[in-house]
């Protein structure tokens, strides 16, 4: 893996060379997710990110944004989450120019006007509606804001309705402007880079007039443990929709691995315990799964499934029996093998494409300043042992452990 980092005209640029690929994707990250938010603005990071694609001054209007990267074949979107946004276009390499020229159009010289604003809040609104119809939606929610806490890094990234309805353009514009800047960019190119000292000129030519200092700063990272292990949320629902939870590891911490590797054999393919236990031999469900989310300052264990009424406490308890096993460290060496070449297989294949390594890089570095390339965490997952996810399977011990379920 190849890469380069360096700074053009004060913004933080990736450049990863994909000379066997056929595409080019060029991503702006910026550390604007629902984090940065109040209790009165909470959901604005999100509008925002809805309120770019309604056009600049090149291209102003929605239609004249989607048909600039559509007429060359792009594919183009946007995300929002709890620590960044992101913009990005895929396309053909000899489009970059015309890629860099519509992120740079709606981010820099976004117009948020009024109609359009009031036209998409009924648009973010069924969004927010569509999710809440989704008990599955519902039930993470839920969950992160009762295992974080009521914090910014608890609260939804949509944010409720009454929010919504209530931001005008200055709203739009100050948070743009307190956190869209130069030194709190990212600009990621991976792919096919047929002239790069071009792709430099215009990131410094069109990115030229962002700020260069944010002015609102990361909060302090809180999370308020539940008293109660059981909490459950009330939504008719016909089945119901579990999390079992438990504290787990950051980002920076090399434990994460064994964590991801225990995850897997507990629950994170075909072959894991719960798939093959709870769904396979006693039929208990459809879905079941587990993970590791290592986050910025902590991280989290998590299994999740969806089960009838009528068999949810049977479901339960069989749940709890399979967690209390493996968190004794009952794992086997040939669990363990298969976990390892799974994960090393699965992370080849997930960054074979350009925008898939743009997530890749521009992921790590925006948040820890830290690359490790596919060959440092093939290398890593090669290292482990059995003992050191024996260890990390005590975690989920009993006393560790929170359910939370939506009815």
């Amino acid at each position: 893996m190849d890469y380069t980092i360096q700074k053009v005209n004060g913004i933080d640029c990736i450049f990863a060379p994909m000379n066997d690929t056929h595409s080019i994707t060029i991503e702006v990250m910026v550390k604007a997710g629902n984090i940065y938010e109040t209790r009165e603005n909470n959901g604005i990071s999100h509008f925002l990110e809805h309120m770019f694609f309604k056009g600049g001054k090149k291209y102003p209007t929605p239609m004249s944004v989607a048909q600039a990267v559509e007429n060359f074949g792009g594919e183009f979107n946007a995300y929002t989450g709890g620590i960044y946004a992101g913009y990005y276009v895929k396309c053909a390499p000899e489009f970059a120019p015309k890629a860099l020229d519509v992120l740079s159009d709606m981010l820099v010289d976004s117009q948020f006007l009024e109609p359009e604003m009031e036209r998409e809040k009924w648009v973010v609104i069924q969004e927010i509606k569509m999710y809440n119809d989704n008990p599955r939606s519902v039930a993470y929610d839920k969950w992160k804001q009762r295992y974080i806490g009521d914090s910014s890094y608890g609260w939804s990234v949509l944010g409720p309705e009454e929010n919504v309805k209530k931001f005008t353009q200055k709203d739009l514009f100050d948070h743009k402007n307190a956190l869209y800047t130069k030194d709190n960019l990212l600009i990621v190119v991976a792919g096919k880079i047929s002239d790069k000292e071009g792709i430099i000129a215009l990131i410094e030519n069109l990115f030229a007039r962002l700020p260069d200092k944010k002015t609102w700063q990361q909060p302090a990272y809180t999370r308020t443990l539940p008293q109660e292990k059981v909490h459950s949320y009330k939504k008719e629902t016909q089945q119901n929709h579990l999390i079992f939870s438990a504290p787990g590891f950051s980002g920076k911490s090399k434990q994460r691995f064994a964590a991801s590797l225990f995850s897997t054999i507990l629950g994170g393919n075909m072959s894991s315990r719960l798939f093959q236990n709870i769904r396979e031999k006693q039929g208990l469900c459809y879905y079941i799964g587990a993970s590791h989310r290592p986050q910025q300052f902590d991280g989290n264990f998590s299994i999740g499934a969806w089960i009838d009424k009528e068999r949810f406490d049977s479901g339960v308890e069989q749940i709890n029996k399979e967690l209390d096993q493996i968190a004794t460290g009952d794992i086997s060496q040939e669990e363990f093998d298969n976990a390892k070449w799974y994960r090393i297989g699965s992370l080849q294949m997930g960054i074979e494409t350009s925008d898939s390594l743009a997530s890749f890089l521009g992921n790590q570095y925006l948040i820890y300043w830290n690359i490790e390339t596919l060959d440092d965490i093939i290398a890593t997952y090669k290292n482990l042992t059995l003992q050191e996810v024996q260890q990390v399977a005590h975690h989920l011990h009993q006393d560790n452990r929170y359910l939370f379920y939506v009815e």
